[in-house]
């Protein structure tokens, strides 16, 4: 009973103080000059209590301002912009928010310039709000674990916009106008609500990561990237008109299928723009009644426009007059807006289209890649007749088909706008082809493994996989490609004629590695240390074989009897050994001693030395005959990939560099005189990691695939020659392993495989 009478008195007691600090609230005034309680607002911060307002008079007011007091407003006497701030320290914000239900607004705060971020208003707590603000070169930042805020009416413009930090909840940005930022809005691993706000001429209008939130009623214009979505978003963009953005007006750049993108107006040269990701987003409501953004009386998907006026929405017939397209607009791949909104003030119905198109070459030797540009107008359908057989060979609006046969062909494409049909026709010669390399390579990035033609970069066909396809490998006949997929730990099976999965086998994580005489698949299983045998006739598991500590690489003996596998270890258990497996027995004979972190692994054609990269920086040569390391090579940078020329007489190394930096990329290569182990060149890739190899069956050229931090990523090219990097191509994607397609007249040939080349030869 005691303490309960305590505890009363405590309440009361607080609840007594909390009334006099309300009645005692009042008025201060701050002038710069004089006739005011304080010429500073900072000394008026200082003398203040809970609930007081501080005025603040017109003037420069030179300072940097801490506030700590709860519940305290800050305001001018008029709101014409008259009351200015500047910091006096440059490098640190103009005000200082600390305490809790805090309000200011209707100043004129003017920031250091842009290199100062900070240099406006910084919240490091709950419950505040900064209304109808002028800020000019700085920012509004919220500090992480800031909740409830509001952010409302500001002007913010040569500056850094309105930037959030992570772990709050309940914070409301509302009708600001931002302008000529770096990002209008930015916010990270919260939930925020981003309304009514006015975003223009800013290199990134709202940009997300780890988000969940709702992006409604928003105009963003002029911007380079009008929405840009990072990892992990999980957001609504509705009611948001997003126009005359330079590179695009929403970029995914993880399309991962957690967001709903409806009722916006798109009207940007490029609308969306993608990254690899599993896709699967909403891109519109269910038919409902209701003004919808462009004024008809259906809420659907969204008004998908272009400046040119050749936008989707612009173009697509609406025979039942309800402001919704009569065919679903395909945004990408497998996303579709089925209901996508149309403009009933336009004649669509009665606009005929006009087929036309380029080929990026109409005439050259086998394989030929071909690249079609549309430029057609007033089509929202395309049907590609490759080889004017009457089937449709392909839908997209700007394809790529490789010739694989000699011979003539003709295209026909058919335009639609899903009424009207127009067609045009050009021909390609295909001639013998004079080279005996085949110019494919297969490479795994994402959820994918593209299809790349090696003397452009052009991809010219995309298999999805699923998450994190890691390593490649061909059978010899060039028939099929297996490729291992490390987050769902099984073997996918391509078929190289239709670029399609034909089987998937449940096992494996890492690398992988054909048999020579293509009867067996040697997969790495790291998370259970075995390697696992699959039988190419019925691609099934026939053997597990135990090994080290995680084991990473895997290499096979040019007569197949001997497997070769380096084992990485791991942060808890290090290993340094390469386990060599009896091919016949599937049983492990010798276990070789080499350096810690062992990567990349490969033989030589003669099958008699192994060369291990290890990541500390050097190489082990191991002699096959005796399984023991007989030479180190010293790289003096970070290996982890590695493969032999067909000679026998270099073995090619890449990895990163030893000046390796955070934030950088920059890798090497070099190259290794198998005659008596130097190193004889190295050469600089600079903006990428390489992450692949391969050589070319005559031994005439070596591939690279590089990534970089900033997703995309290179294939360099070295001749072999003379060890130079003589060609880099970029490719959309950030590359991992990757194999080369043998060309199908190269590789020696079994009764009826003629037959099968030619059919082969017809497929993309």
């Amino acid at each position: 009973m005691r303490n309960r009478t305590i505890f009363s008195i405590t309440l009361a007691f607080i609840f007594i103080i909390s009334i006099s600090a309300i009645s005692s609230a009042r008025e201060i005034t701050v002038d710069d000059d004089c006739g005011a309680d304080f010429i500073s607002i900072q000394e008026a911060v200082n003398n203040s209590v809970i609930g007081d307002t501080i005025i603040v008079m017109p003037g420069i007011y030179t300072e940097n301002v801490r506030v700590d007091v709860k519940g305290l407003t800050i305001r001018p006497e008029s709101n014409n912009g008259s009351a200015q701030i500047k910091p006096l320290n440059e490098s640190v914000s103009t005000f200082l928010i600390e305490a809790d239900s805090v309000a200011i607004s209707g100043l004129k705060i003017i920031g250091a310039s842009k290199d100062y971020p900070e240099s406006s208003i910084v919240v490091s707590s709950d419950m505040n709000k900064l209304t109808g603000n002028i800020i000019e070169n700085g920012c509004i930042l919220l500090g992480s674990e800031s909740s409830g805020n509001l952010i409302a009416e500001n002007k913010i413009s040569n500056g850094e916009g309105i930037h959030i930090g992570c772990c709050a909840v309940n914070n409301a940005v509302l009708g600001n106008t931002i302008s000529n930022c770096s990002t209008g809005i930015s916010e990270s691993d919260q939930t925020v609500e981003i309304r009514n706000n006015r975003i223009t001429d800013c290199d990134c209008g709202i940009r997300l990561s780890f988000a969940s939130s709702i992006i409604d009623n928003n105009t963003i214009l002029n911007c380079n990237i009008g929405i840009k979505l990072g990892d992990g978003c999980d957001v609504d963009i509705v009611n948001n008109a997003i126009m005359s953005s330079a590179e695009c007006g929403i970029f995914d750049t993880e399309n991962n299928g957690r967001k709903r993108i409806y009722n916006n107006y798109f009207n940007n040269s490029l609308n969306i723009k993608f990254a690899p990701g599993e896709g699967g987003n909403t891109w519109n409501n269910s038919l409902t009644s209701g003004s919808n953004i462009v004024g008809n009386p259906y809420i659907g998907g969204n008004f998908w426009a272009k400046p040119d006026g050749t936008g989707f929405s612009q173009i697509c017939v609406d025979l039942d007059e309800n402001g919704i397209g009569d065919l679903p607009y395909n945004i990408y791949e497998n996303e579709f807006d089925y209901l996508p909104l149309v403009s009933q003030s336009s004649p669509q119905n009665s606009i005929t289209p006009t087929a036309n198109f380029t080929a990026s070459v109409t005439n050259g030797t086998a394989p030929l890649v071909v690249k079609f540009t549309d430029l057609s107008e007033n089509a929202v359908v395309w049907n590609w007749d490759f080889d004017n057989d009457g089937l449709s060979d392909s839908t997209e609006q700007n394809p790529v088909y490789v010739y694989r046969a000699q011979g003539n062909y003709t295209v026909n494409l058919t335009a639609s706008n899903g009424l009207n049909t127009s067609s045009k026709i050009t021909n390609i010669t295909v001639e013998k082809r004079v080279s005996s390399t085949w110019p494919f390579v297969y490479v795994t990035s994402g959820l994918n493994v593209y299809v790349i033609d090696t003397a452009t970069g052009t991809v010219i066909s995309k298999v999805k996989i699923g998450p994190w396809p890691e390593r490649v490998a061909v059978t010899p006949d060039g028939e099929n490609v297996y490729v291992t997929n490390s987050w769902d730990g099984n073997v996918s099976v391509i078929d190289t004629a239709t670029n399609t999965i034909t089987d998937t086998v449940k096992v494996g994580s890492y690398d992988i590695v054909v048999s020579p005489d293509g009867k067996k698949v040697y997969v790495t299983s790291g998370d259970s240390n075995n390697i696992s045998v699959i039988d190419t006739d019925t691609n099934t598991v026939t053997a597990t074989v135990p090994v080290g500590n995680w084991p990473e690489r895997i290499t096979v003996t040019p007569d197949g009897k001997k497997v070769y596998v380096a084992n990485h270890g791991s942060i808890n258990a290090l290993d340094d050994t390469v386990s060599v497996i009896d091919a016949a027995t599937n049983m492990v004979t010798a276990t070789v001693h080499v350096g810690n972190w062992s990567e990349g692994i490969a033989v030589t054609p003669d099958g008699k030395r192994v060369y291990l990269a290890n990541e500390g920086h050097y190489v082990s040569v191991i002699d096959t005959a005796t399984n023991t390391v007989t030479a180190t090579v010293d790289v003096d940078n970070s290996p982890h990939e590695v493969i032999v020329n067909p000679t026998g007489k270099k073995v090619y190394l890449a990895g990163t560099k030893k000046a390796y930096a955070a934030g950088t990329d920059d890798g090497f290569v070099s190259v290794i005189d198998t005659s008596n182990n130097t190193i004889i060149a190295t050469m600089d890739i600079v903006g990428g990691s390489p992450t692949g190899l391969a050589v070319t069956p005559d031994g005439k050229k070596v591939y690279v695939t590089n990534s970089n931090v900033s997703g995309n990523g290179t294939l360099s090219v070295i001749d072999t020659s003379n060890d130079t990097l003589s060609a880099s191509v970029n490719v959309e994607f950030s590359p991992g392993g990757l194999a080369i397609v043998p060309d199908p007249e190269s590789v020696p040939q079994v009764a009826d495989f003629s037959n099968n080349v030619h059919k082969r030869s017809a497929h993309l």
